[in-house]
């Protein structure tokens, strides 16, 4: 594992659950200094340490770990044509005013 994926993970989820690094330092029950050096690849959290976190939390262990949600730009590019061509006709202009939109 590497420390600074791991690090990049934990930011992640902390961000997504909408905690500061204070806030999830305190719901965690560690130092905000530890949030920080994990987050920037310095250290790796024991994993006692992420078991504690994750219960906290009420996420899994695993959540840590996984990171089948990064997508490349090819991948992401290749998954939304193959996605327009399968749709109706109807649909695909629906889709290109929904992107249209997203981009404002």
């Amino acid at each position: 594992m590497n420390k600074i994926l791991l690090g990049k993970r934990f930011r992640e989820i902390r961000k997504k659950l909408g905690y500061t690094q204070e806030k999830f330092a305190e719901i965690a029950g560690i130092e905000p200094q530890s949030i920080s050096k994990i987050e920037s690849g310095k250290n790796f959290p024991l994993l006692s340490n992420l078991e504690k976190i994750a219960d906290r939390l009420n996420i899994n262990l695993s959540d840590f770990f996984v990171y089948e949600h990064k997508t490349s730009e090819d991948e992401l590019k290749n998954l939304l044509n193959k996605t327009y061509d399968e749709l109706p006709r109807e649909d695909k202009e629906r889709a290109v005013r929904l992107l249209l939109a997203l981009k404002l």
